[in-house]
């Protein structure tokens, strides 16, 4: 007896390969199912069979294989046909990304289902780190079970990628912003590395300036740049500037990326302590110039004077 019908058009092996086990699990429990297989069109149709022995089948048996079926679906869903919409999404949204961007949106696509909630990524198959995360993967994959249960109790026929576009919209929906949240970090990560080549360009055709400049910053989150005697370096774009233009629309960063790039060290000492992202960027535009202060008292804004601590000392150049 024929009990549940499962086309597929996409990820076939990957559904057979999650049916075929819990098959085989349900005969190790004694019960007696096999899958069998069709094709009609695009679609290949997963069987699942009951053997009659003439004494009729137990309700119980059915309810058993429709959960396991229901069960290996989801799973089908939130990994297998999950990872296929969201590479499919990536090429026809957004076609004049190459073949490596696409994997990279992807992937960036992956980690952001990741962080909403996914014991394990749906599209990439990576634990997470989360136990709330953890609960929330239980969570969504529950509401996929039922789902699917409950439509198999009005039919035994289900069509899994129709079943995913229609019968779980919210699902989708979720997957495409995924995407379009990817593309647009993937799109601010091309821009910002394209702004440290041009930076780097700058910093490679001028001649250094000054030996040694130290980067500390001051109280309210101000920079300044001084000298290997201590001296404050002067330039028109720290200086004189205050808490309350940095306040205003004004990348303060910038600034101080300009204010190297004029003075052109041949070496940074960086004073930042917790700011970690100004020196990354400081880092790759003036490569193989940059090193870290271990810890001084410059490394503390309020302690961050015209003066060098006496001793002062930086770690290896990175």
């Amino acid at each position: 007896m024929e009990l549940i019908a499962i086309g597929v058009q996409d990820r076939t092996d990957a559904v057979r390969d999650r049916l075929a086990c819990k098959v085989r699990m349900l005969r190790d429990k004694g019960i007696d199912v096999e899958m069998t297989e069709r094709s009609a069109g695009p679609l290949t149709f997963l069987c699942f069979h009951l053997r009659d022995t003439g004494r009729g089948i137990p309700a119980g048996q059915r309810d058993l294989v429709r959960y396991h079926a229901a069960s290996a679906l989801a799973d089908a869903i939130l990994y297998d046909v999950a990872k296929g919409f969201v590479a499919r999404t990536v090429r026809e949204r957004y076609p004049y990304f190459d073949e490596v961007e696409r994997e990279k949106i992807v992937a960036c696509a992956a980690a952001t289902l990741a962080s909403q909630g996914g014991d394990i990524d749906p599209v990439a198959g990576v634990a997470a780190a989360s136990d709330g995360d953890s609960r929330a993967f239980a969570r969504r994959r529950c509401d996929v079970v039922f789902r699917i249960l409950d439509y198999l109790d009005t039919a035994s026929c289900l069509v899994l990628e129709g079943f995913v576009r229609f019968r779980l919209k919210g699902f989708v929906d979720e997957l495409r912003e995924a995407v379009d949240a990817a593309v647009d970090d993937y799109m601010i990560e091309r821009e910002y590395n394209e702004f440290i080549r041009l930076l780097k360009y700058f910093v490679d055709i001028q001649e250094p300036r000054i030996d040694e400049v130290h980067v500390v910053m001051r109280p309210g989150g101000l920079f300044r740049l001084l000298d290997s005697d201590g001296n404050v370096v002067d330039n028109d774009y720290l200086e004189g500037v205050t808490p309350e233009f940095v306040e205003a629309d004004v990348d303060y960063e910038d600034l101080l990326m300009s204010a190297l790039i004029s003075v052109s060290p041949r070496k940074i000492v960086l004073h930042l302590g917790r700011g970690e992202g100004v020196a990354d960027t400081v880092r790759r535009v003036f490569e193989g110039r940059v090193s870290a202060c271990p810890g001084c008292r410059l490394c503390e804004p309020q302690h961050a004077k015209a003066h060098l601590p006496a001793g002062g000392r930086s770690s290896d150049q990175n």
